[in-house]
């Protein structure tokens, strides 16, 4: 994937997946360039789907959780640009 929060931004934008958007928060939590907030946010994302993200099928609780959190990831990604 990429390494730079422009597209990580446009990524975020775009992902209609959960398994889109676990691949970017598992890259950002990973990245030597994502600010604190941006892998607090990204490990909170990933921490709710890692159980899930392999099933055919989750709980739509536990989904919901999951797209609050990636929408957090999004908006920090969106205030750091």
């Amino acid at each position: 994937m990429t390494s730079t929060r422009p597209d990580w931004l446009r990524i975020g934008s775009e992902a209609r997946s959960f398994r889109q958007m676990y691949r970017l928060a598992d890259e950002i939590a990973e990245s030597g360039d994502a600010t604190g907030g941006e892998k607090r946010a990204a490990k909170r994302f990933v921490g709710v789907l890692r159980d899930v993200i392999d099933a055919p099928i989750a709980a739509a609780a536990t989904l919901a959780k999951a797209r609050k959190r990636f929408m957090r990831l999004v908006e920090s990604l969106r205030l750091a640009a």
